[in-house]
This record gives structure tokens, sequence and C-alpha cells, in this order.
């Protein structure tokens, strides 16, 4: 059976507009088969649109941006960020090139498992919806790199469900940052902010 978490969707194109709204602002966005939530924004990613405070911010980057809701909501929030995008998934990847050309300045996106080592100590915020049906071992890389990734004082913010293992995912983070906090936790939700610190 088919996930979103691979590099080549084998199933048909059909793409759509869906419309998403959040944080005040609503974009029209093109969605197709084989992406993450092709049908309109998921829960857990509005909760991490709504929870995430990138104030100051110089460059942002949206790991596993799917078709790019993340970047094409909070880019409007937050005008001026330098967004970078993260995929695996070819046909994520293109949706997401398409659906943020309009931005100023424009998101540079990447298809890609991880987040490339050149980009170490390159960000500000590192914001996440793990790709939980690809096993604990990918999510955790995905952790791994993002704190490699981040600027110190940097923050990686990441949504997951209690039943999808918010509690072994604040425990690593607890493991990889010396500050980790719960910002939003609602019907099984969970937000975790973590801060790469000077010696952790």
């Amino acid at each position: 059976m088919e996930h979103y978490f691979q590099a080549n969707p084998s199933g048909p194109r059909e793409e759509r507009w869906v419309r998403i709204q959040a944080r005040g602002v609503t974009v029209e966005m093109l969605t197709d088969r084989g992406v993450f939530s092709k049908g309109g924004l998921d829960e857990g990613t509005r909760r991490l649109i709504e929870a995430a405070d990138l104030t100051g911010a110089v460059n942002a980057l949206d790991l596993g941006c799917g078709y790019g809701p993340v970047t094409a909501v909070l880019a409007r929030v937050y005008p001026g960020v330098r967004w970078w995008m993260i995929d695996v998934n070819h046909r994520a990847v293109e949706l997401a090139r398409r659906n943020t050309a309009d931005l100023v300045p424009t998101p540079v996106v990447l298809e890609c498992d991880g987040i490339p080592t050149e980009l170490d100590g390159h960000f500000d915020h590192v914001l996440l919806n793990p790709p939980i049906r690809a096993g604990k071992a990918i999510v955790f890389r995905l952790y791994e790199e993002a704190r490699r990734s981040l600027k110190v004082g940097g923050k990686l913010w990441v949504v997951i469900q209690k039943k999808h293992g918010a509690p072994s995912t604040e425990a690593r983070l607890r493991e990889l940052f010396a500050d980790v906090e719960v910002v939003h936790r609602k019907s099984g939700y969970f937000v975790l902010v973590a801060t790469r610190s000077e010696n952790a």
C-alpha cells in the first residue's frame, strides 16, 4: 500500500484546488493523489500553524512540506522570512513549488528525504508534522537532523497526536534538546517546541 512518504507515488494524477484557512489567511492550493492530506488542511498541521511564533525569524524550514500549506500561510503571517521547503515526495515537491511561486522571497524547494548537511546551523525555525507511517526510526532521524540544522537559539516545532507517539517524541526531544516545552495540548494533539541551546 502506498503512502505519502515515498519518492514517486505511482497512482494516477488527479489535481484539485482546495481552500486553506488558518491564522486569518485564506489561500487556494493545488493538491493531488499521493500527497499528504490531499483533501485540505489536516487538523495536526492546522494546530502547528496556529501555534508557531516566528517573530524575528530570518530563515525557516518547512520539513515534510507536502503541497505547501505551512509555508503558504505562515509566509503571509510573517512576511520577509526566507522559507525552505523539503519533502521526499516528488509530486508534493512539484505542487509546493507551484503553490508558493507567488511568495516573496520565493521559497527554496528541495526534493530530499531529510535535511542536507550543508544546511547545518542555518535555520531559526524548523516546522514538522512528522510522517508517522514512515516509522519511528525515520521520524527520530528527522528530529536529529532538525536539531543539527538549527542556529543556536533556533526552535523545532513538532505536532503529533498522543496515539501516534507524543510521549516518545517528547522523550526523544528531551534527549536532543535542553529546552523542550509543550505549547499546545488539546483533543489528543500536542505541539512541542524544542530550542537549541549553546551546550545542547
